[in-house]
């Protein structure tokens, strides 16, 4: 089967002049695996995940231990977010990043993201251009419905803080 069958077409896009401020609501969204920072024509530029958001206002030397001494926190990290403000798609994102081709398969899309360690890989067409994107778990999920033809309203959920 061909990645273009699973892969997740609803992405979350940036242009490279987006603003941290308006990354960090992107990322926020409730489904975005990282924004894709595109050109006018949609050819992938670069992406941001969500540890590259966080990485520009958490400070380097700063440990759990020092964490739990900052009394207000939500005020630290208001300040940081206002420092970093005025930097842009293009100087946080990762340009070298590993994709794949809609034709590929889901075996080898699996098997490139154990090997890179990571969660999410862009699909993209010969020029570059962003078609989707595919997660381990749309593959697990391929997996069971066309393999096992399993009812996923059959999975009971338990809410632990009712027990």
């Amino acid at each position: 089967m061909d990645v273009s069958n699973c892969m997740r077409t609803k992405l979350v896009l940036a242009k490279p002049d987006c603003n941290y401020k308006s990354l960090l609501c992107k990322i926020a969204a409730p489904t975005p695996r990282q924004i894709y920072v595109v050109d006018e024509d949609n050819k992938l530029l670069g992406i941001v995940s969500a540890l590259d958001v966080l990485k520009e206002i958490m400070p380097s030397y700063l440990s759990a231990d020092l964490a739990r001494s900052i009394t207000d926190g939500t005020d630290f990290l208001q300040k940081q977010v206002e420092k970093v403000k005025n930097k842009l798609a293009k100087d946080i994102m990762i340009t070298k990043f590993v994709f794949l081709h809609p034709q590929n398969q889901l075996l080898q899309a699996d098997a490139l993201i154990v090997e890179k360690g990571c969660n999410t890989l862009p699909v993209l067409d010969e020029q570059g251009k962003l078609l989707g994107e595919i997660t381990r778990r749309d593959i697990l999920l391929h997996l069971v419905d066309s393999c096992l033809k399993f009812n996923h309203d059959n999975i009971e959920m338990v809410d632990l803080a009712k027990h």
